[in-house]
């Protein structure tokens, strides 16, 4: 007995999803073992800024850690 299989491969489009904001956010390294701090997540990358000249000011820190996340959308195309 045979058996035969036939794999159709697909496209697919990845784009940003344009109806999602960004995420970011901002964590002190300046002394890990210690320094807890976090901007926690925002959506405007202005205020992670403010919060980390804020921090700064406040304990001498200097040190930080920004990470920025959006979202994507996978829109199926063609098949092979």
């Amino acid at each position: 007995m045979s058996v035969r299989k036939r794999m159709r491969f697909r496209d697919y489009h990845v784009r940003t999803d344009p109806t999602a904001d960004p995420v970011r956010e901002a964590v002190c390294v300046t002394d890990e073992e210690h320094c807890q701090w976090t901007s926690g997540e925002r959506t405007r990358a202005d205020d992670v800024t403010a919060l980390i000249a804020k921090h700064a000011a406040e304990t001498g820190h200097h040190c930080y850690r920004r990470t920025a996340t959006d979202y994507a959308t996978a829109e199926p195309g063609d098949f092979h």
